[in-house]
């Protein structure tokens, strides 16, 4: 392996270094699989614990339209370029959860939880929950080392007391990068007694990032990497406690087009 890069971007610099993309594949995981209780919430607090498993072919998906836009640095310039942009779907996961969340007299209910889908990430839960009908959401964000490949040109600073300004093509395979995720889930389900039909919606921007490395420092990149959308309608059986739930999702993109089909299965313990 040629070079591996394991980045920091909190505790690094990227001072007076840009670069344009020229072209490159970036992992992306899809968003985390949060549905909701899909049943009746009897008490105030409320606990749940779940495994769940995401079944899809991993594939690279095409992200047509991205451009490097115009950058300066001292006169300086990179001019606005097209950046071939390309995700690596990875859709066969493992996942893990936990949350809890408090119920109050008027039937609406808030809480937080933890989950780990290859890595951890966080997420603020709240929804509205009767007899029969469920709807909330969640926000969450996480961290995650994902592997890209990409070359472009960099515009960086070079000198001690007094600097100068140079430019180089750079191209890194298969570096490891520490970054953050985040997102946003809606979902609603019909329940009765046992047997539950739910729908989750999410929408996720899968790099959280503003800079990539560039060998020995980090520099700026000139666009926002597009979000990724997720819809699963499934449906699930509650036996003493312990729901199973099968669903079918789609995943695609706000900004560029294509569907991709896989399988979720879920086993979550409530109490």
């Amino acid at each position: 392996m040629r070079q591996l890069y394991i980045v920091f971007f909190i505790l690094l610099a990227s001072c007076g270094s840009k670069m344009n993309v020229e072209k490159g594949t970036f992992r992306a995981i899809k968003p985390p699989n949060i549905y909701g209780n899909n049943r009746y919430l009897t008490k105030d607090t409320n606990r749940v614990i779940s495994y769940d498993a995401n079944i899809g072919k991993n594939k690279t998906i095409p992200l047509p339209g991205i451009m490097n836009l115009y950058q300066e640095i001292e006169g300086e310039e990179l001019p606005e370029t097209p950046a071939n942009i390309n995700y690596r779907l990875i859709e066969k996961t493992l996942g893990f959860q936990y949350y809890q969340v408090i119920k109050d007299n008027n039937n609406c209910y808030f809480g937080g939880g933890l989950g780990v889908q290859n890595f951890p990430y966080g997420f603020f839960i709240f929804g509205y929950n009767r007899n029969f009908v469920e709807v909330g959401g969640a926000m969450y964000w996480g961290l995650t080392i994902d592997k890209a490949s990409y070359e472009g040109l960099w515009l960086y600073e070079t000198g001690g007391f007094i600097s100068f300004l140079d430019t180089q093509y750079i191209r890194l395979e298969n570096a490891y990068i520490l970054h953050s995720y985040a997102g946003l889930t809606m979902y609603a389900s019909l329940h009765l007694k046992k047997f539950a039909l739910n729908y989750a919606a999410s929408i996720a921007n899968p790099w959280l990032v503003d800079e990539l490395p560039a060998h020995h420092r980090d520099a700026d990149i000139s666009f926002w990497f597009p979000v990724l959308l997720m819809q699963d309608i499934g449906i699930s059986y509650t036996h003493h406690k312990i729901k199973y739930r099968l669903g079918i999702n789609q995943i695609t993109g706000v900004e560029f087009p294509g569907q991709y089909w896989g399988l979720s299965v879920q086993m979550a313990y409530g109490w």
